[in-house]
């Protein structure tokens, strides 16, 4: 599932909300703190926050964002000074979110089979751990009783500081390898606070949600990057490894 879309609203619409958008000039500008999308729309080109302002014509508001510095800039490389309008991005903000949220199930089954295969490689990782460590023991009395052996007479010295060596040498990859073991073990067991079963518990919080709400949004989403009115890319707040199991 894709985090860029096209904007849902047709071409005649589009051009006629510009156009009475263009004649506006100079508006107040208005920042209720209860839209949706607040604080989280930013400009593709410039990256600033797209200020949210709206335009009351003939009984009709008109809610938009737009950037506040484009009409100062020139060339190509300048901001868009078209307005992306509210309800065409929370539309498209709204379908993206919806098809997550229809992933809760299906994300569940995953969640749980990825336990269960965890549970089990940690099972392996500590039962392999055990039997270097029963190794490492052995290794130790062999060590001490090559010396005893060396000392009551029953080894010649050439013998014993072979055998040293050789033990010294096997102590020393036990150590390493049991250091690697337990690490392996302790880096699996902190991944149980698992940001996926975080990001489950967020998508179950809203599965039966009928629409778009700022709650929603301030949990989901980084920012909401659009270039144009046209062209508009979410960022959510997920890892990069949860956007992979999640596939978005």
């Amino acid at each position: 599932m894709e985090g860029k879309h096209e904007g849902i609203i047709t071409k005649e619409e589009f051009q006629k909300a510009q156009e009475i958008f263009y004649k506006i000039g100079e508006t107040k500008k208005v920042i209720p703190k209860t839209y949706p999308l607040y604080r989280k729309v930013k400009y593709g080109i410039c990256g600033r926050a797209m200020s949210y302002k709206t335009y009351s014509r003939n009984g009709v508001t008109y809610r938009y964002f737009t950037c506040p510095h484009a009409k100062e800039q020139t060339g190509e490389d300048g901001c868009c000074k078209r307005y992306a309008i509210e309800d065409n991005l929370n539309e498209i903000v709204w379908s993206v979110i919806k098809q997550l949220l229809d992933m809760t199930d299906a994300l569940k089954q995953k969640l749980n089979k990825q336990n269960n295969v965890s549970r089990q490689d940690n099972l392996l990782l500590a039962e392999k751990l055990a039997r270097l460590q029963q190794e490492k023991e052995k290794c130790e009395s062999d060590r001490f009783a090559n010396v005893d052996q060396f000392m009551a007479g029953q080894l010649d010295k050439e013998v014993y500081r072979r055998r040293r060596a050789d033990l010294g040498r096997l102590a020393e990859k036990l150590d390493a390898d049991i250091v690697e073991l337990d690490q392996k073990l302790k880096a699996a067991e902190t991944v149980k606070d698992d940001s996926l079963s975080q990001t489950l518990g967020v998508m179950k919080k809203y599965s039966r949600a009928d629409e778009l709400t700022q709650a929603m949004v301030q949990e989901l989403i980084e920012k909401v990057v659009v270039t144009d009115p046209e062209h508009v890319e979410i960022v959510w707040k997920f890892k990069d490894e949860m956007r992979k199991i999640i596939g978005i």
